[in-house]
């Protein structure tokens, strides 16, 4: 690995600072009094309320105990799109940018666009997180 890659590398663990030790189930945010994550770096990420519960609205009980927010939007500098995995993060997802997908073999993950990232932000702006990924060569 060159300098260059090194200097890329350590910049985008920088951007990458915020993103939580630890997530937590939609279910045990929905019975916080302030729902919140701690990030890597310390600072506290708050949820909306709100949010959580429309959320809620689109998912079984079961399901909201299996959803870990914030929900990840990958971006990778080698990749037009940003991707969302999880059979379940791509269920709802899909559900809230209006993309169609076989409910009874839900992809693994999708690709989203910046028309769809500006719907999914707008809709979950808290409850959504960027990461950004390193590629490895």
């Amino acid at each position: 690995m060159d300098r260059t890659e090194r200097l890329i590398r350590k910049q985008i663990v920088i951007l990458n600072r915020h993103v939580p030790r630890k997530r937590k189930t939609l279910k045990e945010l929905l019975r916080e009094e302030k729902p919140h994550v701690i990030g890597a770096d310390g600072s506290r990420h708050r949820f909306k309320s709100k949010e959580l519960e429309f959320l809620a609205s689109l998912i079984s009980g079961d399901e909201q105990e299996r959803l870990r927010l914030p929900i990840y939007i990958e971006i990778d500098a080698s990749t037009s799109g940003a991707r969302i995995k999880g059979k379940l993060e791509v269920k709802i997802i899909s559900k809230i940018i209006d993309k169609e997908i076989d409910e009874y073999n839900t992809p693994d993950e999708i690709y989203i666009y910046n028309p769809q990232m500006k719907v999914l932000r707008k809709k979950l702006p808290t409850t959504t997180q960027y990461i950004f990924l390193v590629n490895e060569h």
